[in-house]
Parts: structure tokens; sequence; C-alpha cells
């Protein structure tokens, strides 16, 4: 059996090495002729899959180390009778814990109270919804926006009234560009009109979920309206607009959900899947390999807040360190700065989920510790 997997998905020679013979490619420049005697195919987000691309294989299952299925073409290869198998959920907790820390840096930065800020969440999916309870657990009031999913814990507006009213406007929807509610460009130039004053702006859902020189437009000719504009995801991916960047607050290159457990949990979930679809017992689990827990340090606590988890945050994930990474590839001609896009997600340093850090043995204020076991980190 002979599997072509994207080199740059984590574990897969420790998962998929057993199973048949395996062999590694690029997944962005992917081609019919690599995958024509293939049997299983293992992808991520970067490759597309469909017609032109295995219409002449034998591949049966195809895997991909997603929550999303935005680059597949499902109707087709359920016509062919193709088993797929995706990995929704799997990085979840990476992007909440990639919105917080910029929230949480925000916050310092600006000097405001988080919890007197009004959080909106567009797409209510599985980043949209964890990330609502947990920052409802924080003290934030939640908004949210999503016509597909009814969520009774949270309240639900239309999507202009939703920009109207949050402080902090964060995007987690799929990429899709037919049906009832289609997401491609779903901030545009007309309805960018609509967001709050000095409101905040995330997006690590797709890329073009915002109209990227609609956003373009709007912050040139407002340059003072929005506080802040956090983008990890963008249009052109991996040649994000090169007069965007600087106008955004923290850019990062596709990497919110590139936590360790996330990676590693994508590879897992279809790596069952494949065990199922070939009715082999599986031989590894996810912890097998994951490395222990982390132990938090002791801070000189200002009594404020904010400064205090941003301080501790910054242990786990300091997250300017992306933003200028990435904005260090900006003097680069476009094929180099392309390549240095996808070479920050291949060699993405091992950041771990705040669920991995254990705070039990600091000495952190009562205030500050009820704030972290909010977030998922263990204090006890």
């Amino acid at each position: 059996m002979r599997i072509i997997a994207d080199e740059n998905m984590a574990l897969v020679h420790h998962f998929f090495g057993h199973l048949g013979q395996l062999e590694c490619v690029s997944g962005r420049h992917l081609h019919p002729e690599q995958v024509r005697d293939a049997d299983i195919l293992l992808v991520r987000s970067v490759t597309t899959v469909n017609k032109a691309l295995l219409d002449q294989s034998r591949v049966r299952f195809v895997g991909s180390a997603t929550i999303g299925a935005d680059h597949l073409d499902m109707q087709w290869l359920n016509e062919q009778g193709i088993t797929v198998s995706t990995a929704p959920g799997c990085n979840a907790r990476s992007v909440v814990d990639y919105v917080l820390t910029a929230l949480i840096h925000l916050a310092n930065q600006y000097q405001f109270d988080l919890t007197q800020r009004v959080l909106g969440i567009v797409g209510l999916g599985n980043v949209g919804y964890l990330l609502a309870k947990t920052a409802q657990q924080m003290g934030l009031r939640v908004l949210g926006c999503d016509p597909l999913v009814t969520r009774t814990d949270i309240e639900q507006l239309p999507l202009n009234e939703l920009l109207e009213q949050a402080d902090i406007v964060s995007l987690h929807t799929p990429l899709t560009k037919t049906g009832t509610y289609p997401t491609y460009h779903l901030l545009n130039a007309q309805n960018l009109q609509n967001l709050k004053k000095q409101s905040i702006l995330i997006n690590t859902g797709r890329g073009a979920a915002i109209d990227n020189r609609a956003l373009l437009d709007f912050l040139t000719h407002r340059p003072n309206y929005l506080q802040a504009v956090v983008l990890d995801v963008w249009e052109h991916e991996p040649l994000p607009n090169a007069d965007l960047m600087p106008l955004t607050t923290i850019a990062t290159p596709h990497i919110a959900g590139y936590s360790l457990e996330g990676k590693w949990q994508g590879t897992a979930f279809i790596y069952q899947a494949l065990c199922q679809f070939l009715q082999r017992e599986p031989q590894y689990r996810l912890a097998d390999f994951l490395p222990p827990n982390r132990q938090l340090q002791s801070i000189q606590e200002t009594g404020q807040l904010w400064p205090d988890l941003h301080q501790v945050l910054a242990q786990v994930y300091p997250i300017v360190n992306d933003d200028t990474a990435l904005r260090q590839t900006l003097g680069l001609i476009d094929s180099e700065r392309a390549l240095a896009f996808d070479q920050l997600r291949k060699h993405y340093w091992q950041r771990r989920d705040l669920t991995a850090y254990d705070a039990s043995h600091t000495l952190y204020s009562s205030k500050l510790q009820t704030m972290l076991v909010a977030m998922g980190l263990k204090t006890a």
C-alpha cells in the first residue's frame, strides 16, 4: 500500500510509517503524477484535493489533518466513493490560546480592562464555541453570529448588529463560496464600515473571510478608527498583502493553530480514521509522543491583572516573536517572501497549549490564579 503525505505533517512517519510505503512530498506543490499510484493521500489545508488531482489515481482514502474542508471537493470525492477524514476541533485550544494571548497583549499595551469589552464571535463551531465559553469564564460578555448553529448559552445576533455592538470581533468561519450563507469576503467594503469605533478585529479562521483589499482601503482612509487589527490568516497565502501587513497590530503566518498539541492531534485524528478504514488496530496514541507538562515560574506581581497576566503568558507564548518574524520578510522579493512564509510555518517552534502548563507550585495571587484557571491552566 502506497501512502503519499504532506512533508510538513507532524509525526507523519511515527504514525503512518508502519502502515505501508510512505512518501512525503510538498503539499503546496502536489501534482497528479505524484499520486497516480497512491492508495492513501494525507494532506493539510495547503493542498486542493479535487478531480484535477485525483482523477487518474487509485486513491481510496484522503485524510486531512485540518479542522476545515474548504480545500476538499467533497461532492466529487463522495461521488467517487473516496473516503475522506478531517480533524474537526483538533487545534481549537491552540487557536483560542492565540486569540486570548493576543487580547491580553493588547490589554497590556493599551491599558484597558478586557472584562469590560464585549467579544463578538463570528462562527460558533468548535473553535468559536470554545473561545466563547472560555471568554465567559474569564468574565467577558460574549455575542455570537452563526446562522447555521444555535447555541442557547450565547446571545446571537445578525452580523451587522454584532459588528455595531462588539468591542472585539473575532472570525472563526470556514471558507465557503456557495450555499445560503457564503463566508467568502464576509467582511467587505460595505460592512467594514459597521465596525464599532476603537474596536479590535481578529481573523484566525480563513484569510478570504475578509476582503483584504477592502480592509487595506479601510485602514488607509480611516487610520485611527480601529484600536487594533490582528491577522493570522491572509488572502493569497503564502504571499500576504505587503501593504496591509504594516497596518496591522499583530501579524503572524497562519500559525494560530500550530501548537504542538494542535498539530499532533490533527495527525492522530486521521491516523485513527485510516486504521478504522483499513480495519486495523491502531498501534499508537497521541499520548505516546507528548512531552511532559511544563512548570510556570513565579513573577513579580504588580497588582494589576492584565500586566501580570501578560507576564505569565510571556512564558508560554511570546506572540510578538511570531509577529516580528513575519514582518522581517517584508523587504524580500515576492518569490522569497512566499518561501519565507512557508518556512516560518514549517519550522515553527514547539509551542504548547496553555493546558500543558502547571502553575500549582507558583505563588500567584488568587485573582491571577482565577483567570489562569478560566484559561485552562492547572493551578492546583
